[in-house]
C-alpha cells in the first residue's frame, strides 16, 4: 500500500485523485454557476488550490474560454517585495501601485496568449501596443519577474512615491492596453478566465507583504467590471491574509468585502469526500457512501456516526481528515489490516493535534501575538469549563510582563479577561455552548464574534487540541463532544475589524480628555503607567505607580530596567539603572523643585538616570530654568534626567500600528540621549 492511500494533501500532487474522486461541493457548484464571489477564502488546508485546479479543468473544457493560471513560487513573491518598496511605505500607497501593476501584469499575460494563437491572433492590433508585446517576455517566464523588468524601466528612482504612483498609469499605457485587449475580446467573442493560487507564497505579514496581495484582489476585481466579464479572475487567499487586509485596508468593506467566498466544510461534505477517495483507492463498486465507508472501518469507527468520532479530532478541513486517514491506513497495513480500527486513529492523532495547534499559532501570530501563551494557559485543564473557571488561566497571562516584545505589548492592549476569550473563541479555539441545540458552536473562519461572556457560560476546547493540551475529557454526553458546528453567519462590524487598533486608539483618545493641573493629576498617571507598559513591553517589566512619600499631590511610576534593548543596557552599563523613576507631571512647565525631587530618587538601583513626563508639545528642553536645572544635576551629580513629552508617548503609540517599526522608540531614545550628553551637557564626558 502507498503511503498516501487517499490522495495527497498537496494538491499538485494530487491530481490523479481530484480527477478520478472529485466531490463537488457547494462551494464549487456555486462558483460554477455565478462570477459575483471571484474572491475565495480559506484557512489552511481547505481545499484552496484542489477547486482552482478543477474549476481551471471545467473552464478550459468550455467553447470559447481560455483559462489562464497564475501561480507563484516563493522566491517570485520575495523578489517582487524591493521593486513595490518603490511606491513607499504608506499602506494605501502601496496598494494603488501594486493594484496597476497586477492589473498590467494580467492585461500582458492575456496579450500574450492571444499573440500566440493559431486563431485569435488575427484579431489582435499589435500596432499601437508593440513595444509592450515584444518587451513582456514569453510564456516560459514568470509573471514576477516580468513585472520586476516592466517596473524597473518606468519607475523613476529619482521621484517621490507620490509621484511614481501619479505617473504608472501613463507609463504603463493602462488605458490603451486595456482598450486594445477589450477589442480584441469581443472580435473573437472569447472569454479569459485567470485563476491565481498560492499567493500566500513568500507572504510577509507586514504593510508591503498584504499590499502586494491587496493590490492583486483589487485588481482582480476591477477586471471583471472594467472588461464587462469578459475576463474574469479568481483570487484564492488565505484567511489570515484577507483578515490582515480587513485590518489594513479602509476600502474593504464597500470593494472587497462582498465579492468574497468563504469555503465552508461540514460533516456531510467531508464524509463524501473521503468515501469518494475510498471507492478510487480501492477499486470499490459499491455507491452508497456509508457502505463505502463500512467497508474499510470497523468496530468503533463503523457508520456515520464511527467517522465523527475520527472528525472531531480535524478543524473540519480536507487535511486534516486525510491526514489522518492515510497515517491509520498505513498503520493498519502494516498490522496485515484492510479495515482502521479506533486504535490506529488514536496512534496519529496526538501528533496531528500538536501540528493543528502549531499551525492555528503560525496562522493568527500576526494579528494576535500573545495567542501561544494565552493557549498554553489551558494545557492540562477541563476540556468544557464554565467562563469562571477559565478566568483565572487567561487572569495568570495577563499578569505576566516579562513575555517577547510583540506579545508583552499584545497582553497590555487587553482590557480584561473577556476580551481574550473573544479572540480565543473567533480564531476557533473555544467552542460556546448553545442551549437551544445543545451542542458547542465553533468559529473557524477568524471573525470577531458578537458575543458576550458570563461566568456560567459554557465553552469548549475544541477537541482537535485535546491531545496537544493533554485535556481531560468533561462530562458532557458524546453528543455534545462530536457534534461541534462552524459558525459562518456572524456579523463583521467595522469596530470588530480594527481591534487592536481600536484599544490604541481608546487610549490616545482618554489622554485629549484628560485636563492638565491638580485636576486631572491621578487619571494623567494612571494613563502614563498604562502607555508605558505598552510601548516599553519586553523592555521594563513590574511598571507600577508609586505615590512620592513627600507629598500626596506628586506621584511617580516605577519600573524595572530588563536591559533587553540598546538603549536599555545603555542606561544599565552607563548610569547603573536597573529601577527606573518616570515623574508624572500633569503641565507643562517645570523648574528646581522637579529636578531637585528626582535628584533625591536617584541612588542604589535607581543609578543616576531618570524621566520627567509632562504635557509638554515636545521633548525640547526650555532655555532658562530647565536647561539650567538638567546641565547642574547633571555637572555637579553625574545624573540625567529627559524630559518626555506626552506627545512623544502618543506618538509611539501609534506607531504600534505598524510592526515594521517596532524599533523606532528604541532608535529615537538613543538619539535623545546622545543630544542631552553632546549638546546640553558639552564638554562633560563622562
Amino acid at each position: 500500500m502507498k503511503g498516501n492511500v487517499l490522495g495527497d494533501i498537496r494538491a499538485e500532487q494530487d491530481q490523479n485523485m481530484l480527477d478520478s474522486a472529485f466531490w463537488e461541493s457547494a462551494d464549487y457548484k456555486s462558483l460554477l454557476e455565478s462570477y459575483d464571489r471571484p474572491i475565495i477564502v480559506g484557512r489552511r488546508g481547505t481545499g484552496k488550490s484542489a477547486l482552482a485546479y478543477r474549476l481551471s479543468k471545467h473552464w478550459s473544457a468550455k467553447p470559447k474560454t481560455l483559462v489562464l493560471a497564475i501561480s507563484p513560487e516563493e522566491e517570485q513573491v520575495i523578489g517582487l517585495r524591493d521593486i513595490f518598496e518603490q511606491f513607499g511605505d504608506k499602506y494605501l500607497h502601496i496598494k494603488a501601485g501594486t493594484k496597476m501593476a497586477w492589473r498590467y501584469a494580467i492585461y500582458m499575460e492575456i496579450i500574450v496568449e492571444i499573440g500566440n494563437h493559431y486563431k485569435f491572433k488575427n484579431n489582435l492590433d499589435l500596432s499601437q501596443i508593440r513595444e509592450h508585446f515584444t518587451s513582456w517576455g514569453s510564456r516560459r517566464q514568470s509573471i514576477s519577474t516580468k513585472i520586476r523588468r516592466k517596473l524597473k524601466s518606468v519607475v523613476e528612482v529619482s521621484e517621490s512615491p507620490q509621484s511614481r504612483i501619479a505617473d504608472l498609469s501613463d507609463k504603463l499605457e493602462l488605458d490603451l492596453i486595456e482598450e486594445v485587449l477589450f477589442e480584441t475580446l469581443e472580435k473573437s467573442a472569447v472569454q479569459f478566465v485567470v485563476f491565481a493560487d498560492r499567493l500566500d507564497e513568500g507572504y510577509s505579514p507586514d504593510n508591503l507583504g498584504v499590499g502586494i496581495i491587496d493590490g492583486f484582489v483589487q485588481a482582480a476585481i476591477d477586471i471583471k467590471s472594467r472588461m464587462e466579464e469578459r475576463v474574469i479572475a479568481f483570487a484564492f487567499i488565505r484567511d489570515n491574509i484577507y483578515r490582515a487586509i480587513s485590518k489594513l485596508d479602509p476600502d474593504f468593506t464597500r470593494n472587497i468585502e462582498g465579492q468574497t467566498l468563504r469555503l465552508h466544510w461540514d460533516e456531510y461534505s467531508l464524509f463524501n469526500l473521503v468515501c469518494y477517495r475510498l471507492k478510487s483507492a480501492f477499486n470499490c463498486e459499491q455507491e452508497n457512501s456509508v457502505r463505502v465507508w463500512n467497508q474499510y472501518a470497523t468496530k468503533e469507527l463503523k457508520g456515520r456516526e464511527g467517522f465523527k468520532v475520527a472528525l472531531k479530532l480535524t478543524l473540519y478541513r480536507p487535511r486534516d481528515i486525510l491526514v489522518l486517514l492515510n497515517e491509520a491506513f498505513l498503520r493498519a497495513n502494516s498490522n496485515d489490516r484492510k479495515e482502521i480500527v479506533l486504535e490506529d486513529i488514536e496512534y496519529t492523532a496526538k501528533t496531528i493535534s500538536i501540528n493543528r495547534l502549531n499551525d492555528l499559532h503560525k496562522e493568527y501570530e500576526y494579528i494576535f501575538p500573545s495567542i501561544e501563551e494565552f493557549t498554553k494557559a489551558f494545557y492540562g485543564c477541563e476540556s468544557e469549563l464554565s467562563v469562571e473557571n477559565a478566568k483565572p488561566r487567561i487572569e495568570m497571562v495577563l499578569s505576566q510582563d516579562r513575555l517577547e516584545r510583540n506579545k508583552q505589548q499584545d497582553v497590555f492592549l487587553f482590557n480584561d479577561f473577556r476580551q481574550v476569550l473573544q479572540r480565543l473563541y473567533s480564531v476557533g479555539f473555544f467552542g460556546i455552548h448553545n442551549e437551544q441545540s445543545a451542542s458547542f458552536v465553533f468559529c473557524h473562519d477568524g471573525k470577531d464574534p458578537d458575543r458576550e461572556f458570563v461566568n456560567d457560560t459554557r465553552v469548549l476546547v475544541h477537541p482537535c487540541y485535546w491531545l496537544a493540551l493533554a485535556t481531560s475529557r468533561s462530562r458532557m454526553s458524546l453528543d455534545e463532544a462530536e457534534e461541534i458546528h462552524d459558525e459562518y453567519e456572524i456579523e463583521v462590524t467595522s469596530e470588530s475589524i480594527n481591534l487592536r487598533n481600536k484599544r490604541i486608539e481608546g487610549l490616545i483618545q482618554e489622554l485629549s480628555d484628560i485636563k492638565e493641573g491638580i485636576e486631572g493629576a491621578y487619571e494623567f498617571e494612571a494613563w502614563c503607567v498604562n502607555a508605558i507598559k505598552i510601548i516599553f513591553a519586553g523592555t521594563l517589566c513590574n511598571v507600577e505607580a508609586h505615590p512620592n512619600k513627600n507629598s500626596l499631590q506628586q506621584r511617580d511610576v516605577v519600573a524595572t530596567n530588563l536591559g533587553d534593548s540598546k538603549f536599555w543596557k545603555r542606561v544599565f552599563n552607563d548610569y547603573r539603572s536597573r529601577q527606573i523613576i518616570f515623574e508624572i507631571k500633569n503641565y507643562r512647565d517645570i523648574g528646581s523643585a522637579e529636578y531637585r525631587q528626582l535628584n533625591s530618587y536617584l541612588a542604589n538601583d535607581y543609578g543616576s538616570f531618570a524621566f520627567i513626563v509632562t504635557r509638554a508639545v515636545n521633548n525640547n528642553l526650555e532655555k532658562g530654568k530647565e536647561l539650567n536645572w538638567a546641565r547642574e544635576l547633571y555637572s555637579d551629580h553625574k545624573k540625567v534626567v529627559i524630559k518626555l513629552s506626552s506627545k512623544f508617548i502618543e506618538k509611539h503609540l501609534k506607531k504600534l500600528r505598524s510592526p515594521q517599526k517596532h524599533d523606532a522608540l528604541d532608535k529615537e531614545l538613543n538619539s535623545l540621549l546622545d543630544t542631552y550628553v553632546r549638546r546640553y551637557f558639552p564638554n562633560k564626558c563622562k
